[in-house]
């Protein structure tokens, strides 16, 4: 049962947010895309797999990596304003 969980509920998740953007436009899809509607269901099956202090410590890790993406996005923006691609690659 949990097996079957793991290779569907991603993926379905995925078609959902792929057709809304179909029905809704770009902006709808990039929204829901952009939350943690992927990290949810991972994190519930990481929890049913392997214990709560299990999924506790992933779901820290999960933020630290949100967090990191939207800094390097955010410095990248504002680099990228003023320079080129690779020296907002670098800088960011």
């Amino acid at each position: 049962m949990l097996f079957t969980l793991k290779i569907t509920l991603v993926p379905l998740i995925i078609l959902l947010v792929s057709l809304a953007g179909r029905r809704w436009g770009p902006v709808v899809s990039g929204l829901l895309g952009g939350m943690p509607i992927v990290v949810g269901p991972i994190l519930f099956l990481l929890y049913l797999e392997n214990g709560a202090l299990f999924a506790l410590d992933a779901a820290a890790g999960s933020l630290a990596g949100v967090t990191s993406l939207s800094c390097f996005a955010i410095a990248y923006r504002k680099i990228s304003t003023r320079a080129g691609v690779a020296i907002s690659l670098i800088g960011s």
